[in-house]
């Protein structure tokens, strides 16, 4: 049995997008070209892989099992084309990577603005999402690498540690609190997902105690913006916020276990081969970046 190759890409693209008109405006195809593809496919499969309705498309189990498979194949096929390319000198490729938040807007761009100065031909793409979020890129290889808060527990990833980041308690500057009434203030918090989020949970169960009142926000920014306006307090990384310390305009809590740090962590599908983009990047942010 040999598997048609354009067939295939159709079937991929329909499945990533959940539309054959999707699937034909990524392909540069139009509708029926992509239809007829994916049917040749399961006529030369001999098996459906694809509920069709008049609303929306399906995976079957086979066409999802297949579909997990095919993303692997052209993402090798990306990669064998990149190191091409690269061995001509890294004169052209591309880099995605996926970042949360935080790592995007404070750890991030200094080393983007080195490997972009060393490596002009490179096209770099920064994605930003909850740690969560990130996790589900890298699955789905949408990104590269992806660099999150705190370690993951997929088995289909691989976790490696990257940095130490600290982590501090901030309040209104004008507020008077007692290490002792912590649990009586209102606490911001980020969502379910976010590594913040799950570092503020872990803090609470070691602590042995329950907020008297919780308000949940989408963002480090949203959450510092809140504590600035007056309305509660929270853990949040000290990079964001070190400049406003310094400013007097919010105030550090000390905690009684002493200094608080999470990991951040480089995150990579198991088993998919490393471009040498990737790999260039990767080195790159081994060592402090050069501030200009």
């Amino acid at each position: 049995m040999n598997i048609n190759f354009q067939y295939l890409r159709a079937f991929v693209e329909v499945a990533r997008y959940q539309s054959f008109t999707q699937a034909a405006v990524a392909l540069h195809l139009t509708q029926p070209a992509i239809s007829k593809a994916v049917r040749e496919l399961e006529l030369d499969l001999d098996i459906r892989l694809l509920e069709r309705t008049s609303r929306q498309v399906r995976l079957t189990e086979a066409g999802l099992a297949l579909y997990d498979q095919a993303r692997s194949i052209f993402a090798l096929e990306q990669v064998m084309l990149e190191e091409i390319k690269a061995r001509r000198g890294l004169r052209r490729g591309r880099l995605v990577i996926g970042a949360s938040t935080t790592i995007a807007a404070y750890w991030l761009p200094l080393y983007l603005a080195q490997f972009t100065q060393q490596l002009p031909d490179i096209e770099v793409s920064l994605m930003s999402g909850n740690s969560l979020t990130i996790q589900h890129q890298v699955l789905d290889y949408q990104v590269d690498i992806g660099l999150v808060e705190g370690p993951v527990s997929d088995e289909r990833l691989h976790c490696q540690i990257w940095r130490k980041e600290r982590l501090t308690l901030i309040a209104p500057a004008a507020l008077d609190i007692a290490p002792d009434t912590l649990d009586n203030q209102c606490w911001i918090v980020r969502e379910s997902g976010s590594g913040t989020g799950e570092v503020v949970n872990q803090f609470f169960l070691e602590h042995r105690f329950e907020p008297r009142r919780r308000i949940e926000v989408g963002s480090n920014m949203a959450a510092i913006q809140m504590v600035l306006a007056g309305g509660g307090i929270c853990l949040i990384p000290r990079i964001m916020v070190q400049s406003a310390i310094a400013q007097n305009q919010l105030q550090e809590i000390p905690l009684a276990s002493g200094v608080l740090e999470r990991s951040l962590n480089w995150v990579s599908l198991k088993g998919r081969p490393v471009s040498l983009p990737r790999q260039a990047f990767e080195q790159l942010c081994c060592t402090p970046p050069a501030r200009p």
